[in-house]
């Protein structure tokens, strides 16, 4: 067991300087967070450093069902691109009865601009 311990450490000590020299790269401007009682959600929050264009006027079609609700299309911040892409709008079954969407919007803060998303209330 001793002997099995000691080439282990040794094996991490001669593996440390490549683990070192590997590159890390953290975009200062994204947080991500778990949330723990879901157990599978990821809540990202991506700031943007410039104002979203205004949002594009969307033609609406026919409601799949009569208990649908549109939730309009908006900018989303994409961080490797460097500049926001449309999301289309869509409809979605709300969770509960008489549950109403309220949209999210990009807010300015003073690192840039962040996305709040949409919420059913």
């Amino acid at each position: 067991m001793k002997r099995a311990l000691l080439t282990a450490g040794a094996i991490l000590i001669l593996a440390a300087p490549a683990f070192a020299q590997s590159s890390v790269t953290i975009e200062k401007k994204t947080i991500t967070k778990e949330v723990p009682e879901s157990g599978s959600t990821v809540s990202t929050i991506v700031v943007a450093p410039n104002p979203p264009p205004p949002p594009r006027a969307e033609a609406r079609p026919a409601a799949p069902g009569p208990e649908m609700v549109w939730m309009s299309g908006h900018w989303s911040w994409k961080p490797e691109a460097g500049s926001y892409a449309w999301i289309e709008g869509k409809y979605a079954m709300p969770p509960r009865p008489r549950a109403a969407w309220l949209p999210g919007s990009w807010t300015q803060h003073p690192d840039g601009w962040v996305w709040e998303e949409g919420r059913w209330d």
